[in-house]
Formats: C-alpha cells, structure tokens, sequence
C-alpha cells in the first residue's frame, strides 16, 4: 500500500514539472522578467477571455431563456403576492403562441438608453436591463385575438360562454372600468385581467396588450419556499 503511495506521488510530481513550468521555476528563483511578464499577460488575457464568455451567457440567458421577476403590488394577489420570486420563460414566447390563463410580463414603459440611442430598438437587448422609468405589468390573459369579452352581473364572457376562472377569490367579481362591453380584441392583441379584480390596472383601463409588448410567460415561483413550484 506504502509503495502505491509513492509511486502515485512521483507521477503527480513529474506531471507538476512537465505542466507548470513556470511556478518550478519560480520556486527555485530561475526565472527572468521577460518570462514573468509573459506569464502575467496570459493569466490576464485567460481571466478575460472567462469574463467575456460570463457575459455571453448572461446575455444569451436574460436576451432569450428567461430572467428572474420579483412581484411588486396587489394586482394579482392572491395568486401571486408583493415578494414573490418569479421565473419568466422567453422560450416559450419565442416558440409557442400565447394562451389563454398564461400568466404574462408585459412591456409598459421601455428602457431607454441616454447615449446609445440605437440600442432602444434592439427589444431583446433593451428588455434585459431594469430601471426606475421602467415599467413591467405582471397580468393574465383572458381573451385572444378576435374573440368578444364581456362582463354579465360581474362574471367573465367570452364569445357568450361564461369563462371558468378558479383562481379568484370567492364572491369576486369583474365590472368595466373605462372600455366599454362587449369588447372585440383587436388583431395581434391579448385582453389581459389581474386576478384581484378590485385593485388591477389592466385592459379594461388601458385597453388590450400587442402581442409585440410581451416580455415573457411566468412558469415558476422560487420564492416564498412554501410557494415553491410552477404555477397555473
């Protein structure tokens, strides 16, 4: 057993010598400044090729698989509350249509770059970076694109069906506020609702959303831990 030890110990310290010239060499006070700065310039330059390919993930990640969401208000309470840790899929966006009860980030007020002006039209690049002028609607889709909506005695019409919503509160109810019913929504665009009817800006105050204007679809929750999952 002894003698296996050595033996694995004189081949890590050979392949030590043949693999890190450099740091032997330093050790025994050998080596010259041109080799030190030789050396310096490729740590350097491997520390930033790592940093380079950190920020391309992010970016790729956060421009087109999705980015965390941290709720803020009541709109959508009691499904989702002030704190919760959402995760958002922009691959599902990008590769599927949106439906009916999604749960969806909607582009409010977009970035807005001070110098690089141009980058305001790349959507994808603008939507990645938070501000305090920008604001994002976490709401629900209710009717699609060319369907009639309508509130009869407080409950939700589509098409003349009454829509099934299980996710309210008991006894809530949904009234028009500032669009007048029936409404038809326009082409390329979703009638969105957040679940606490009472306290929600949403399309019956500022009308139905373009398609265009969706960040992306809420899948999962992080956080509470006790929330922990995905979410319907």
């Amino acid at each position: 057993m002894k003698e296996f030890d050595k033996d694995d110990n004189r081949k890590n310290f050979e392949e030590f010598i043949q693999n890190d010239d450099y740091t032997l060499e330093r050790l025994c006070h050998k080596v010259g400044r041109r080799k030190i700065r030789k050396h310096r310039s490729t740590e350097l330059l491997l520390w930033l090729r790592s940093f380079i390919i950190v920020i391309i993930v992010v970016t790729v990640i956060r421009g087109f698989i999705g980015e965390p969401v941290k709720v803020f208000g009541p709109s959508m309470k009691d499904t989702l509350i002030t704190g919760d840790i959402l995760v958002m899929s922009k691959i599902k966006l990008n590769t599927a249509s949106i439906e009916r009860n999604d749960i969806v980030v909607i582009e409010i007020q977009p970035v807005q770059f001070k110098y690089l002006k141009f980058l305001n039209d790349i959507k994808w690049f603008r939507r990645m970076f938070p501000s305090e002028d920008r604001a994002d609607y976490i709401k629900r889709v209710i009717a699609l694109e060319g369907e009639e909506i309508d509130f009869i005695n407080g409950i939700v019409y589509i098409d003349g069906r009454r829509h099934d919503e299980p996710y309210l509160k008991e006894y809530a109810s949904t009234f028009e506020i500032a669009i007048d019913m029936p409404y038809t929504v326009p082409k390329g665009h979703v009638f969105v609702l957040g679940d606490n009817r009472a306290l929600s800006k949403d399309s019956r105050t500022i009308g139905a959303i373009p398609v265009d204007s969706i960040i992306g679809i809420v899948v999962f929750r992080t956080w509470p831990l006790d929330k922990f999952g995905l979410i319907d």
